[in-house]
């Protein structure tokens, strides 16, 4: 099977509507798709018509050891009052998070920032990205990997990320939605191993259910670390691209063989 359990369109930081993002995966024999946007819901507002699977989904940024962590939801409720009220939560985080941000990078020449964001954006979602390409057409950058490298990265001027909602609270809102609560792309936290070992085991004891052992093309030893991890602290295993344009080098859409003796997310929807 050719499935993606993570990936994003416009209603966050990803280049293709949703509708868009539905059609590439019929065109890659995509058989089931979530998408899973950063903070928001808003992709599943729309009148989704699809000839495959589609499963709710939603990322959601939280914080864990003061590390920015991110938890993929799957198969939710998207009128749950309680994840929609954490969403809205989020959101607001999300304004603060980039007017602080607008502001710390204005010292270093960036104007008019969040106005010139709202008004290209295609919704509510501001992100980093976006003062990336800002930094960049204002020409203080020269593309937005300098953007993140110099401003924007961790550890630099414009990581702001201890303003979101706790990892209890995030995980809570997923299961009342009726969903799956996944710790998306383990590696790119660059924890030790040991850090990683004793963030599984409080994302499961919170009632975390999956492990993300596959984001995009990794490494097989990369993959093959995981899945011991997954075995081992009992985890069913999801897969995604973490498509976001097609531009990255990330296609959409994941091979579902690659996770061969392992519990698949899928088997719990």
């Amino acid at each position: 099977m050719i499935v993606d359990f993570h990936c994003h369109s416009n209603c966050s930081d990803g280049q293709l509507s949703p509708s868009g993002l539905i059609e590439l995966a019929e065109e890659r024999n995509v058989q089931t798709l979530a998408i899973t946007d950063h903070d928001t819901l808003e992709a599943y507002q729309q009148n989704l018509k699809s000839s495959i699977k589609l499963i709710t989904g939603i990322e959601l940024s939280t914080v864990w050891n003061k590390i920015g962590i991110h938890v993929v939801g799957l198969n939710v409720d998207v009128k749950s009052k309680q994840l929609c009220q954490l969403v809205e939560s989020q959101k607001l985080i999300r304004l603060k998070r980039a007017e602080l941000i607008a502001k710390r990078l204005e010292k270093y020449g960036l104007k008019n920032a969040l106005e010139e964001i709202k008004s290209k954006s295609q919704g509510s979602y501001i992100g980093r990205p976006d003062f990336a390409k800002l930094l960049v057409n204002q020409g203080i950058c020269t593309d937005t990997n300098h953007a993140f490298k110099k401003y924007l990265g961790a550890g630099k001027t414009g990581d702001i990320k201890n303003q979101w909602q706790s990892m209890d609270e995030i995980i809570i809102a997923i299961i009342k939605a009726g969903g799956v609560a996944v710790l998306a792309h383990p590696l790119y936290y660059k924890l030790t191993n040991s850090k990683l070992r004793r963030l599984l085991i409080e994302f499961k004891n919170l009632g975390g259910v999956g492990l993300e052992v596959v984001n995009g093309y990794q490494n097989p030893d990369k993959t093959e670390y995981l899945s011991k991890l997954c075995q081992e602290f009992d985890f069913k295993a999801s897969i995604g691209s973490d498509f976001h344009s097609h531009k990255q080098w990330k296609k959409l859409g994941c091979n579902s063989q690659i996770i061969n003796g392992l519990n698949p997310i899928w088997a719990v929807f």
